[in-house]
């Protein structure tokens, strides 16, 4: 979602809301349709608590599952570091072709495999780099005791690069299941209408506006909080960017003769 969409949604729910409490305070009796506004107050009061307490944890499961996302990628970053620095201490040229390896694998996963996840898709040419890590590792032999500690310690680093990127990809696709989107629309539409059938003429239409115009706004801010935590890669402001990896590549491609393109494609 576009970020300059975010305040003409709410203008937009918030200007409905007002109209058509307005709209039917025209139509409403003296003193409204409630005879005990007592128990009326206090029915909106419970279902506007459910819904607040249900939006509250549902905003606490995205913002769980886009810190995951942030983890994972920072996790492979790091791995990637040291990836290389175990690469530099491997014979040549095994060490040398491995490096270029995970320069290129960096470079896909900036230039490919990030684009992509905002569809929650990966990136075979990412899938293609693992594949050529692999190969190349395993014709890999070390020569002497410093050596064959590198090469233990590559499977350790491996694994971790392995972890960040599964859960770095498994944060792609939107996690709320859509059942859970309806009880949300449901809760807010039922909150709202109960709001909206409140109208009384004897108050001025300011004060009919005002606490509509309110709770309409933090509901749909509140929602468009849950759209937003549960895509962390649609690329609008805030979303998750691959600035790790780019750090790590800053860091890794340096005297590399790397076998791709500036975008990981191989040449």
């Amino acid at each position: 979602m576009l970020t300059w969409l975010i305040p003409l949604i709410v203008l937009a729910v918030v200007a409905t809301a007002v109209t058509a409490k307005l709209v039917v305070r025209t139509s409403a009796p003296e003193g409204g349709w409630f005879l005990d506004l007592t128990r009326s107050a206090g029915s909106l009061s419970v279902i506007g608590t459910m819904f607040a307490v249900m939006l509250a944890f549902v905003i606490l499961f995205a913002l769980q599952s886009f810190q995951r996302a942030r983890e994972g990628a920072s996790i492979e970053a790091i791995a990637l570091t040291e990836m290389n620095s175990v690469a530099t201490i491997l014979p040549p040229p095994a060490g040398d072709r491995l490096r270029g390896d995970l320069v290129c694998y960096a470079r896909a996963v900036i230039g490919d495999e990030w684009p992509a996840m905002r569809d929650g898709r990966t990136s075979d040419v990412t899938e293609d780099w693992v594949d050529r890590l692999r190969v190349d590792f395993a014709a890999t032999t070390p020569g002497d005791a410093r050596q064959e500690a590198a090469y233990g310690q590559w499977f350790d680093q491996e694994a971790q690069r392995r972890d960040g990127r599964r859960e770095r990809l498994a944060e792609a696709e939107p996690t709320l299941p859509a059942p859970l989107w309806f009880a949300l629309g449901a809760g807010a539409f039922l909150t709202l209408s109960y709001m909206v059938i409140q109208a009384d003429p004897r108050e001025s239409k300011f004060i009919q506006a005002l606490p509509i115009a309110c709770v309409s706004a933090l509901i749909t801010a509140g929602l468009l909080v849950v759209f937003f935590l549960d895509r962390p890669y649609a690329g609008d402001h805030g979303s998750i960017a691959p600035v790790e990896m780019t750090r790590t590549l800053a860091r890794i491609d340096v005297g590399v003769q790397a076998p791709c393109d500036e975008r990981g494609d191989p040449r």
